[in-house]
């Protein structure tokens, strides 16, 4: 074959290899969710589970709810879907009426099982005290999301670093605010704060732009810019920024979307079913990220404190569970001990009442007044049982004559009396 017929054939088989190339090679990396009509805030919630993989790891399969997650993060993985079986798993039946993001994803975590949504739990404890230091109120509460109100700054850009650490800061209670004290028995200056006793895994914080003016008494919603850090810090804790929940639009409606990290250090955008990469990084030049429109933060614990928090769970269930078979041990031990002291105090008085029988006296109202006690009866001076004494309490049955028990056995007394006169005569 001369070297002008090969040249073609190669040039021919090159270009299939291209072609199939093409095929095979993924077009992108993330897939959307279709809107249902007016379903952006579900979808935005949504994308954010999904990129949080230590969430769908603990879902229930045996669960309807967290079956239709699992369902439905299998299938992003390979295809834009839909979400007909998830507003019907979570019985969500008007899918054309505006909601609120913040409100579905503390829907979601409400309806699946409570190992699932302990990954973004924590808990805070707020404490007051007086002066002398004791304790006047003490609480714990769980949480799913840390709230920061934006009217709270006079700023004109909100720092979100601030208004986290603000939650955290001790308040003074002086002249008109001084609280009752019972240990010192009146009045004292006092100090009220918040500290976080339970680290979560994926801290949530919501950005309050809805809220109410008092002055008008109407809603409104604020279009303040906001600073995202990267990373928050509170203690010895470390928590970075993976995802954030959009709103776009008036309090009237609007529109969601979300903008997620992803595994390979990018930030995507989410809009429905449209998925792109952001042109421009967050993050790329500064260590944060102004927004007008960011509503939902979602930040995850640096990987080696989630770890350490994997630990302490795995630790804890493991001494709980030895504790229990400790105190099940213990418990049969009583138990049995129990059965054998009741065993020895039934035949002591088994023996006392061949060796005593005491007389009652028929008085009225003794439990054994008006019982028909036979002779035969072994024990017919025992104190009466309970059901002895409900026994007693029981009307008695009436009967016919015709059905009565005893009409198959005792004979008519006319008949007895008739048989009598026929053996006079």
């Amino acid at each position: 074959m001369s070297d002008s017929r090969k040249r073609p054939l190669e040039e021919g088989i090159a270009a299939s290899e291209k072609r199939k190339q093409k095929v095979t090679q993924p077009q992108r990396l993330h897939y959307g969710l279709y809107n249902q009509g007016n379903t952006c805030h579900l979808n935005s919630v949504l994308q954010v589970l999904f990129m949080t993989t230590d969430f769908h790891d603990r879902l229930d399969p045996q669960k309807t709810t967290d079956k239709e997650l699992r369902n439905i993060f299998k299938k992003l993985k390979e295809t834009t879907c839909g979400t007909e079986n998830i507003t019907k798993a979570f019985d969500i039946k008007n899918v054309n009426q505006q909601s609120d993001a913040a409100e579905s994803l503390q829907f979601i975590l409400q309806k699946v099982s409570p190992r699932a949504s302990k990954v973004f739990q924590g808990e805070l404890t707020y404490s007051t005290k007086c002066f002398e230091g004791h304790i006047i109120n003490e609480e714990t509460n769980p949480f799913w999301t840390l709230p920061l109100p934006l009217k709270d700054t006079q700023d004109s850009t909100f720092s979100v670093e601030s208004g986290f650490e603000r939650i955290f800061q001790t308040k003074t209670l002086i002249g008109d605010n001084m609280v009752y004290c019972n240990e010192c028995e009146k009045k004292r200056k006092a100090t009220s704060g918040c500290k976080m006793t339970k680290f979560p895994q994926n801290l949530i914080l919501l950005l309050k732009r809805f809220d109410i003016d008092y002055s008008t008494m109407s809603y409104f919603k604020s279009d303040c810019c906001v600073e995202v850090p990267r990373e928050l810090q509170l203690k010895n804790k470390t928590f970075k920024l993976h995802g954030m929940v959009d709103h776009m639009g008036s309090i009237r409606g609007g529109h969601y979307t979300t903008t997620v990290l992803s595994e390979d250090n990018t930030w995507y955008e989410f809009d429905d079913a449209h998925v792109r990469k952001v042109k421009e990084q967050p993050f790329a030049q500064t260590r944060t990220h102004k927004s007008c429109t960011a509503y939902l933060l979602l930040y995850r614990a640096s990987r080696s404190q989630r770890d350490e928090g994997r630990e302490q769970q795995a630790e804890t269930g493991h001494l709980d569970q030895q504790m229990g078979h400790k105190v099940e041990h213990k418990r049969q031990i009583r138990q049995s001990a129990g059965d054998k002291e009741n065993r020895q105090t039934q035949d002591r008085k088994e023996r006392d009442k061949e060796s005593f029988r005491p007389q009652y006296s028929r008085k009225e109202g003794h439990p054994e007044n008006g019982r028909k006690v036979s002779s035969f009866t072994r024990d017919q001076h025992r104190a009466p049982a309970e059901e002895d004494v409900l026994l007693l309490k029981k009307q008695p049955t009436v009967y016919s004559s015709k059905h009565h028990p005893d009409s198959r056995t005792k004979p008519d007394k006319r008949t007895q009396m008739s048989k009598k006169e026929e053996g006079k005569a």
